[in-house]
């Protein structure tokens, strides 16, 4: 059956089937040049750079040389903790974090934090719901407070209000953070390492 088709259109002489063939001939031989010309100046720069490198080996004494590959491995050695370092996290600027914004009548017994997100599930008492609710008001003034949920509120032993509540921090909490802390008449100052 394909057969047929073929010898249809040897028989027919269908121009435009030439024009096609002709076309594709054309571009193949087209790609092929060009392929061969940036193949040629590939070469030819990659002969240039290893001009300037012989040229650039003379230059300077054994010991410049020896200082400039000193230099590079130093080089290498900080490129390769500076991902570490521009991903470590600081967490204890949370702990200085709830020590600048928990109101003196609220008691905590219980922290946890999750991985490697700054959601923290904190449980505690207070005098009173009202005291609760200052509490958490105090929280969401803060600017590194993204959300807030109360998992739940209830009257304790001695008329205490115990409480469970989950913050979610903004990440940038971790970050290192030059500042000073006021916190009960001493000042804790954490260094700005950044720079």
């Amino acid at each position: 059956m394909n057969f047929s088709i073929f010898s249809k259109l040897r028989e027919n002489k269908l121009w435009w089937v030439d024009v096609v063939f002709y076309f594709m001939i054309s571009s193949l031989i087209a790609t092929i040049f060009c392929y061969l010309i940036f193949a040629a100046k590939v070469y030819f720069q990659k002969e240039s750079i290893g001009d300037y490198d012989l040229s650039l080996a003379t230059v300077g004494t054994e010991e410049q040389k020896a200082m400039e590959k000193q230099i590079f491995d130093y080089q290498k050695k900080i490129n390769d903790y500076d991902p570490l370092i521009k991903n470590h996290k600081i967490i204890s600027n949370i702990l200085a974090y709830f020590e600048q914004n928990t109101l003196p009548e609220v008691w905590f017994s219980r922290f946890s934090m999750t991985g490697g997100d700054a959601n923290i599930i904190l449980s505690g008492e207070t005098e009173n719901v009202e005291t609760l609710s200052k509490q958490i008001s105090v929280f969401e003034a803060s600017e590194y407070l993204n959300k807030i949920t109360v998992l739940s509120s209830v009257l304790g032993l001695e008329n205490r209000t115990d409480f469970n509540v989950i913050l979610s921090l903004d990440p940038k909490i971790f970050n290192f953070v030059s500042e000073t802390i006021p916190t009960s008449g001493v000042e804790i100052i954490i260094p700005d390492v950044t720079q």
